[in-house]
């Protein structure tokens, strides 16, 4: 580890097991993810950086920042957005 990287980041750069596979998505400041209802991955979704606004069908928001871990696919999510000054980084 560098002395850059944080314990944190190292986790989730490490070789995955079996079954399991690593997505980066990278969104511009001010941009949202573009969602279908219903077809969200089964996921865990790791702000490695910036923030994340998710937005939910009874109109609550919640705002996330880096190291939230968040288990997108049984939440009721209408948008993903990326709210911070710098570019929102999801694994």
């Amino acid at each position: 580890m560098t002395a850059d990287e944080s314990a944190g980041d190292a986790l989730f750069r490490d070789p995955l097991p079996e079954g399991f596979a690593r997505r980066v998505v990278r969104v511009a400041p001010g941009d949202e993810l573009g969602l279908e209802p219903g077809r969200l991955p089964d996921a865990m979704w790791v702000v490695e950086q910036g923030e994340l606004e998710l937005g939910c069908r009874s109109g609550t928001r919640r705002r996330f920042g880096p190291g939230s871990m968040i288990p997108i696919a049984r939440l009721p999510i209408t948008h993903l957005r990326s709210v911070g000054s710098g570019p929102l980084v999801l694994v």
